[in-house]
């Protein structure tokens, strides 16, 4: 019988596999696995099982937010075997999930984990940590790890934008040196991300229908600074229409990039805190980690088929 690791976060979200484990479980069984639950004790505790005892099982399956699903890819990258990776959603955003098309029902997101269609997708590498989708500075990225759990919790994707509406009150501007093969530039920006998926923070990507989630690049997004609230608007709008042509923003697509800074700029990753520095480098490890995705959606025709070959 096949064999399979399902790790458990139970303070994610708002408790979404509460009295649902009992089904999941039914479901992975059905699908002929045999499955050992392990609960997590802390943060990083995912990393530090799946780095252990990845050899010993066929599927590894998280159940958690997408901090929880970072800390399990790290796990597989740090590990000598890196069997397919399942995700049961149960975080409050849950990007990731959006893009591989994994339903919000737990019962059904398990069916998908425990399921044959599987791709294998970029992972990032920030200085000595890796992440699923995305890295980024400035206004609204300290939101998402600033933002208590139980705030989280209560009031959803509510919760980031009231508390990114809040920190508009006091922008601080980075400057900072930007180099890649495609770009090279050195200015002051308020936001930055490095990003994989065609939703972020819950919302759509600048070009989502340019985005494949194995073609080893990584969109940039660098917003200049706003004077006042008209030029903010301006952004807004232009950030919304996916306007690349906008001055407002640079946009451009890359494996590899590093930001050099004049002071120390503080990053998430995957919506994690990721620490502060005056030197990140990123590079796009491609097709590193093979995932169980759903169907086809109209979200998920950014994904390869099974032989790489989509190119939408």
């Amino acid at each position: 019988m096949k064999k399979m690791l399902w790790i458990v976060n139970p303070h994610a979200g708002r408790g979404a596999l509460s009295g649902k484990v009992i089904g999941c479980v039914n479901v992975f069984q059905q699908a002929g696995y045999d499955v050992t639950v392990y609960v997590t004790q802390g943060a990083q505790d995912a990393t530090r099982i799946v780095r252990e005892r990845a050899l010993e099982f066929d599927r590894i399956v998280c159940a958690g937010g997408d901090g929880t699903l970072s800390e399990v890819v790290t796990g597989l990258m740090e590990s000598p075997v890196r069997p397919p990776l399942g995700y049961i959603p149960a975080g409050t955003t849950n990007d990731f999930a959006l893009t591989l098309g994994i339903p919000r029902t737990p019962q059904e997101a398990a069916a998908v984990a425990a399921g044959g269609q599987l791709h294998a997708l970029d992972i990032g590498r920030f200085n000595d940590r890796y992440f699923n989708y995305i890295a980024a500075f400035g206004v609204f990225t300290e939101v998402s790890y600033a933002t208590p759990q139980q705030y989280k919790n209560i009031f959803g994707r509510a919760a980031y934008i009231f508390g990114g509406a809040l920190s508009l009150a006091n922008i601080r501007k980075h400057h900072i040196r930007v180099q890649s093969d495609e770009m090279s530039l050195e200015d002051d920006f308020i936001y930055g991300m490095v990003s994989n998926s065609v939703s972020v923070g819950g919302f759509k990507a600048i070009q989502p229908d340019g985005v494949l989630l194995d073609d080893g690049l990584y969109e940039v997004l660098l917003v200049y600074p706003v004077e006042n609230p008209m030029e903010l608007q301006w952004l807004i709008n232009d950030l919304l229409t996916h306007n690349t042509d906008s001055t407002r923003f640079a946009y451009f697509r890359t494996s590899h990039i590093t930001f050099e800074a004049d002071a120390e700029v503080p990053w998430t990753l995957d919506g994690e805190f990721g620490g502060a520095t005056r030197r990140a480098e990123i590079t796009n490890h491609c097709r590193a980690i093979t995932f169980a995705v759903g169907g086809a959606d109209e979200d998920k025709n950014r994904l390869p088929d099974k032989s790489g070959a989509n190119r939408t």
